[in-house]
């Protein structure tokens, strides 16, 4: 069953699924570093506890746990830069100011790069990994005591970084950011507050397209409640058509179980705070 809605609704709700799809992106590609960056978490503790039971020896040994490290840090630095590339573009398009919204979104990264310099170190990491080599150079794992009492337990760690020394034989690298860090840079450390900043930027993100994303949904709310009304029959399929006479030239899916997803989401992707003081144990 059919009703009639005019010109300027029809464009209204098609204004709206735009702005809803654009913020699905921002959380979908988000979501994309946050999985990564856990992955990297897992594989730090994976390495770890393998430590703990097989007390690797040799060097084939070493190498594994080096690779994993440097997968799982080489599919975030990617992940990150995705993100980066591509928010401008989604912020831009969920709200009518193009040029000046563009800009918030530039001084939103510029911000953190002139406030942390680990985040300045990981943008040059990253350039490093994709012109010239891994990230992962020197590995450390270590065991102590954490006390001498008869209930004491061992603790098992494993510490990683890049070294500056060959990050310094890629001509290309950035050397007042090399020269903020040390001769071995803490990777875990460096990529928690990256992983911070780009959280820091994802809020903000979200803050300035809150009205209007939050206005588009209660559009297709709406719609949903007017066809109701005139109809009891499921919405699975509701869409706002455009005719020319009596041929359909153009047609707007107003469903919205896919942006419950990016609610969900926004719920379930806090804005991480003091992330690079923080460690799983």
């Amino acid at each position: 069953p059919e009703i009639e809605i005019s010109e300027s609704e029809y464009f209204e709700l098609q204004k709206a699924r735009n702005i809803l799809s654009n913020a699905f992106e921002i959380e979908e590609k988000y979501e994309i570093v946050i999985s990564n960056y856990l992955d990297f978490e897992q594989e730090i503790l994976n390495a770890t506890t393998k430590y703990m039971i097989r007390a690797h020896l040799d060097y084939s040994d070493f190498f594994k746990i080096r690779l994993g490290l440097n997968i799982k840090l080489v599919n975030l630095l990617t992940a990150v830069r995705l993100y980066v590339d591509q928010l401008s573009q989604n912020v831009t398009a969920c709200l009518d100011n193009k040029l000046n919204t563009k800009n918030d979104v530039k001084r939103f990264f510029s911000q953190e790069y002139d406030e942390n310099k680990y985040y300045r170190f990981m943008e040059a990491l990253r350039n490093y990994v994709q012109h010239r080599g891994i990230p992962v150079h020197w590995i450390q794992q270590n065991k102590r005591w954490t006390s001498l009492e008869d209930d004491g337990l061992m603790e098992y760690s494993i510490e990683f970084a890049s070294q500056r020394f060959c990050l310094e034989e890629d001509k290309k690298m950035k050397k007042t950011v090399l020269a903020e860090m040390d001769d071995k840079v803490d990777l875990k450390k460096a990529t928690r507050s990256y992983v911070e900043s780009i959280s820091s930027v994802h809020d903000s993100a979200r803050n300035i397209i809150a009205d209007p994303t939050d206005y588009s949904r209660k559009l297709i709310e709406d719609a949903h409640r007017k066809y109701s009304k005139e109809y009891s029959d499921s919405l699975v399929g509701l869409s706002a058509c455009k005719y020319d006479g009596n041929k359909q030239i153009a047609s707007i899916p107003l469903l919205l179980g896919w942006d419950d997803v990016r609610v969900s989401l926004q719920k379930r992707n806090r804005k991480l705070i003091n992330l690079s003081k923080r460690f799983a144990t």
